[in-house]
């Protein structure tokens, strides 16, 4: 039978519950990390299901409540560990990052850290509470109003291949048709992210599911909403923590490199694409989007696709600033990105 404790909290073969573990102490009060737990009755790997690094996507909390509302632990083997809310102190503020003078504000950018801002301190907590007893682990960021992600991510180059190999298994049997592919120790989003120290510090593989957005209406949102909770279930009958088989997808765009294309300026984004066109080819010079000014009403620029490629990520209309989520597009020039089938990736 299956089991685990967390901060001295033991939960049983078969039982469930909520533990909170103290971060530190803020100006407005205490800061806690608060974890669901689900011990099944056989034994098996202990997920680890993180959400919320980033205090403006909202969209997991749903996500974990229907998952965990669907979970019997007689019929689970191993456990989960579900953090709905890991960055509280981005949350209260509905920022991505945690709004004090720290030198690493975003906490999916500071794990190991060695000072005590408040980033620092989450994080340190996560991994000494949680990656320890963890097995694998998923890390959910699904955008914050008006835009949309659209693949799952993992590691290719982890120290150890094993771990990039393991992750590459639960990505696949997430059932989503697009994989971002990552060299993720020597480029975005860096080593000091949950999946990147969480592979190389402790051997945990793992993926980040980023599959949906909010602001495209309730039954799109209801659909995104069902893709994560079915792909978190994909993968834990991979690791056999449930009966039955992952459903896989015929295809998976393999994505290499990619365009982030963002705006420059800040304004009200007018695309001339929609969700129709995600995971369909774009040419160079492509106008996607037109950025207008909110006072003279004119055409600040143009978002153009900077060369061949397949769009993933989309966008609605919204006002945004500079820098703000567009589109994704996956690079097919010489091969970066491409289509495949699950027996060739």
């Amino acid at each position: 039978m299956s089991e685990v404790t967390i901060a001295g909290k033991e939960f049983t073969a078969g039982s469930r519950g909520i533990v909170r573990v103290p971060v530190t102490q803020d100006l407005s009060g205490s800061i806690e990390i608060t974890a669901h737990v689900v011990a099944g009755r056989q034994k098996g790997p202990t997920l680890l299901l993180l959400s919320m690094l980033h205090g403006n996507e909202w969209f997991s909390v749903l996500i974990l409540r229907e998952l965990l509302g669907r979970i019997d632990p007689a019929a689970l083997a191993g456990n989960i560990i579900a953090i709905p809310v890991a960055n509280p102190a981005a949350f209260v503020t509905g920022s991505r990052c945690i709004l004090d003078d720290a030198d690493e504000p975003d906490a999916n950018r500071s794990f190991g850290g060695q000072f005590l801002w408040l980033t620092n301190q989450i994080t340190n907590i996560l991994a000494e509470q949680f990656f320890t007893k963890a097995d694998c682990l998923i890390d959910y960021h699904v955008s914050d109003w008006g835009s949309t992600m659209a693949d799952v991510s993992f590691a290719v180059d982890y120290p150890d291949p094993e771990v990039s190999k393991r992750s590459r298994d639960m990505a696949l049997a997430f059932g989503f048709p697009s994989l971002h592919m990552l060299k993720m120790f020597s480029g975005f989003p860096g080593p000091r992210s949950s999946l990147a120290y969480a592979g190389a510090t402790y051997g945990i593989p793992g993926i980040v599911a980023e599959v949906g957005g909010l602001g495209f209406g309730e039954e799109k949102e209801r659909e995104w909403l069902e893709r994560n909770v079915q792909g978190t279930l994909g993968v834990m009958k991979q690791l056999g923590m449930l009966a039955g088989e992952p459903a896989y997808c015929e295809r998976y765009l393999c994505i290499g490199d990619r365009w982030r294309l963002s705006p420059r300026n800040a304004g009200y984004l007018e695309p001339t694409v929609g969700l129709d066109r995600q995971f369909t080819a774009v040419k160079p010079g492509e106008v996607l989007a037109r950025l207008i000014s909110p006072t003279s009403f004119e055409v600040l620029e143009e978002l153009e696709s900077p060369g061949e490629g397949i769009i993933f990520c989309t966008c609605r209309s919204y006002m945004l600033r500079p820098g703000s989520w567009a589109f994704g597009i996956a690079v097919t020039e010489g091969g970066s990105s491409y289509w495949a089938e699950k027996d060739k990736i």
